[in-house]
C-alpha cells in the first residue's frame, strides 16, 4: 500500500517556519493595512450619517445618471433606517482596503502577463489556484500570520479578489491591435510610451472591468472574514446565520445587496466610454460641463473630511478588548463582563470568534481577556497548547456540565440505551459547531459506546431549533447540552448517564487573560479577576437574549437588577477616568 503524503505536515511546517522567520514583514504588512483601514474607516464616519449620504450621492449624481443617485439615496436612507449604517462603514472600509490592494499588486502583474508570454504561462495556474481553493481555507494562513481582526480578513480577501484585476489587464492588453502598436512604434514610440498612451487608453474598459469584479468578489468575503473577527455586516449576517434570526439574516444581508448593488453601477459608469457619459450628464447641464471636475472636488473632499475625522476624534486610550466562542452561554458572560467595565468607565471592545482562534488571540495578546473557559475538558485541546503564553485568573463560574441531552418524555436514561434505540433517533445525534470541545467528546462518546449514530454539526441556535421542533411534537431527540443553558429554564430535559465518563466530570468556566495585562490595566485586571457569578445567573440574562433581547440590553438588565452581586465584583476597583 502506498503510504499517505504527509502535506499537512508539510504545510504546518512550511506555516511555522515562515511565522518564526518572517514575523517582522507580517508586522509591517500588519502595521501598514490596519492605518488604511481607519482612515476608510474615520472619513466615512467622521460626519453625521445623514451628511455622509448627501455627500455620496452628490458625487453619484455627478458621475452617473439621475435614476442612479435616485436608486442609491434610497438604498442608503434604507441602511440608515435598518441600524446598519456603523456596519457598514466598516465593511464599505474593508472592501476599499481590499480593492486599493488588489489593483496595486494586480495592474502592474495584468501588464507583465499581457505584454509577456512566459509570465502569462507563469501566472495563469497561479490565478487558476487563487480562484478555486474555497475561501475559508484563505483564513487559515491569515490568522496565523496575522491573528484575528480586520487585517487577516483584508489579506484573505485580496488574494480572493485579486485574479480577475489581473486576468483582466492582461486580456485588455492582448485585445490591442497590432496595427495600432505597429503604428506607434513607426513614429518612434518608446515600448513605455506605447503602454502609457496606446495599450492602456485603449484596454481602459476591460481593465475597469476587472476591477469591477475585485470588487464584487471583496465584498463576497465579509462574511467570510467575520469568522476571524472582521467587522461589519458579515459579522451580522454570521450572528444571524448561527443564532437562526432571519429576519436579521434578511436585513443585514439586504444592506450587503445594496452596497454590491452601488459600487457595481459606479464602476460600470467608469467604464462607459465617454461619448455615453456625456449623453447621460446631459440631463443635468451643470454637471455635464463640470463633470471634469468630480476628481479633484472628490479628492479636496477626503483631504477635508480626513483632517476634521483627526481632528475631532482623539485615539481610544484603553480600550479592553475581550474575545468570546460564539456560544449564547459565553455571549452572556461576556456582555454581561463588557457592561460592568463600561459603567466603571472603561472602553470595551467585544470580538465574536470559533473556539481556537479565541485561545490564540489572548495567547498572543491580540485580545485581553475571555471568560469562556471551559476546563479542564471542553477547552483542554486549545488551553494545553496556549496556556504557556497566557495567564489563568481562575474560576468565574462553578460546575457546569456537558453530555447528551433528551426531553423527558423519552424513555431512556443512559447514553448505552442509545444503541438498541437508535432508530427512534433517526441514528442521529444534534450537535453544535464542529470546532468545539463540546463536538470531540460527542464523537468519542460515540466510538465508546460504539453508538452507530450520526452527529450533525451545526450551531448552538441551529440545535435548539431542532429540539423546539422535536419538543413540539413531542418526538425523540438527543442532543449535545451543556449547563448552563437556558433551553433548561424553557424545557424540561434530562442528561443521559454517561458511566465510562466520556464528557469527563463536572467543569468549571475560567477567566484567562494576556500576559501583560495586569501590568497595562490594574484596575481593570482586578475587575475582571474579581467576575463571578452563578449558572442561575447566566441563563437569566441567556434566555433574556433568547426572547428577544439584545446582549447589551439583556446584560444591563441583569446589572440593573442585581447590585450587591456586581458591587463584589467591583470592589477596591478605582473608576476610569
Amino acid at each position: 500500500m502506498i503510504p499517505k503524503i504527509p502535506l499537512a505536515e508539510w504545510i504546518e511546517w512550511l506555516v511555522s517556519w515562515l511565522q518564526d522567520h518572517f514575523d517582522p514583514v507580517f508586522q509591517l504588512i500588519k502595521n501598514m493595512i490596519e492605518p488604511t483601514v481607519t482612515f476608510f474607516t474615520r472619513i466615512l464616519s467622521v460626519l453625521p450619517p445623514l451628511a455622509t449620504i448627501g455627500i455620496l450621492i452628490f458625487f453619484i449624481l455627478w458621475i452617473t445618471r439621475i435614476w442612479t443617485a435616485i436608486l442609491s439615496l434610497a438604498g442608503l436612507l434604507l441602511i440608515w433606517n435598518l441600524g446598519y449604517w456603523d456596519e457598514s462603514t466598516q465593511t464599505l472600509s474593508l472592501v476599499l482596503t481590499s480593492t486599493l490592494i488588489a489593483v496595486i499588486i494586480g495592474i502592474p502583474l495584468g501588464i507583465w502577463s499581457g505584454r509577456n508570454d512566459r509570465a502569462q504561462a507563469f501566472l495563469k495556474p497561479i490565478l487558476d489556484f487563487m480562484q478555486t481553493m474555497p475561501a475559508f481555507v484563505y483564513l487559515i494562513p491569515a490568522v496565523f500570520f496575522f491573528s484575528l481582526g480586520t487585517v487577516p480578513g483584508v489579506i484573505a480577501s485580496v488574494i480572493f479578489a485579486m485574479p480577475p484585476t489581473i486576468r483582466f489587464t492582461s486580456l485588455g492588453l492582448r485585445q490591442v491591435s497590432v496595427d495600432l502598436k505597429e503604428a506607434a512604434e513607426a513614429f518612434g514610440a518608446t515600448s513605455w510610451q506605447k503602454l502609457i498612451k496606446v495599450e492602456i487608453p485603449l484596454a481602459q474598459q476591460t481593465i475597469l472591468a476587472g476591477v469591477n469584479q475585485t470588487i464584487m468578489l471583496s465584498l463576497s468575503m465579509v462574511v467570510t472574514a467575520s469568522m476571524i473577527g472582521a467587522e461589519g455586516i458579515g459579522a451580522v449576517v454570521l450572528e444571524s446565520i448561527t443564532r437562526l434570526k432571519v429576519g436579521i439574516g434578511f436585513e443585514s444581508g439586504l444592506a450587503i445587496v445594496i452596497i454590491a448593488i452601488i459600487l457595481d453601477r459606479l464602476t460600470q459608469n467608469l467604464n462607459q466610454n465617454r461619448e455615453d457619459t456625456w449623453n447621460r450628464q446631459r440631463q443635468i447641464p451643470f454637471l455635464a460641463k463640470t463633470r471634469k471636475w468630480a476628481a479633484p472636488v472628490a479628492i479636496l473632499t477626503v483631504l477635508a473630511l480626513t483632517f476634521t475625522s483627526y481632528a475631532q476624534s482623539g485615539v481610544k486610550r484603553n480600550e479592553i478588548k475581550l474575545i468570546y466562542v460564539n456560544w449564547v452561554s459565553e455571549e452572556a458572560s461576556t456582555y454581561t463582563l463588557k457592561n460592568i467595565l463600561e459603567k466603571e468607565g472603561f472602553q470595551v471592545k467585544v470580538i465574536r470568534v470559533d473556539a481556537g482562534p479565541m485561545y490564540d488571540a489572548i495567547a498572543t495578546g491580540n485580545a485581553d481577556a475571555m471568560v469562556a473557559a471551559w476546563l479542564p475538558t471542553t477547552g483542554a485541546q486549545y488551553y494545553d497548547r496556549y496556556k504557556k503564553d497566557l495567564e489563568n485568573l481562575g474560576v468565574n463560574l462553578e460546575k457546569t456540565r456537558i453530555g447528551l441531552v433528551v426531553p423527558k418524555y423519552v424513555n431512556i436514561n443512559s447514553i448505552g440505551e442509545l444503541a438498541s434505540q437508535k432508530e427512534q433517533f433517526d441514528q442521529k445525534i444534534i450537535g453544535i459547531d464542529p470546532g468545539s470541545g463540546t463536538m470531540l467528546l460527542a464523537k468519542e462518546t460515540i466510538k465508546q459506546y460504539n453508538l452507530g449514530m450520526k452527529l450533525l454539526e451545526g450551531s448552538d441556535a441551529a440545535m435548539v431549533a431542532e429540539l423546539d421542533r422535536a419538543y413540539k411534537k413531542k418526538k425523540p431527540i438527543v442532543i449535545t447540552g451543556w449547563t448552563p443553558h437556558w433551553m433548561f429554564l424553557k424545557y424540561d430535559l434530562k442528561y443521559l448517564d454517561d458511566p465510562k465518563k466520556t464528557f469527563g466530570e463536572p467543569e468549571n468556566i475560567y477567566t484567562l487573560v494576556r500576559k501583560g495585562f495586569k501590568e497595562d490595566q490594574p484596575e481593570a485586571f482586578k475587575l475582571i479577576d474579581q467576575f463571578f457569578w452563578t449558572a442561575r445567573d447566566m441563563e437569566e440574562v441567556m434566555l433574556d437574549v433568547a426572547n428577544g433581547m439584545s446582549p447589551d440590553q439583556a446584560a444591563k438588565k441583569w446589572i440593573e437588577k442585581h447590585p450587591s452581586q456586581v458591587a463584589e465584583i467591583t470592589t477596591g476597583v478605582r473608576k476610569n477616568k
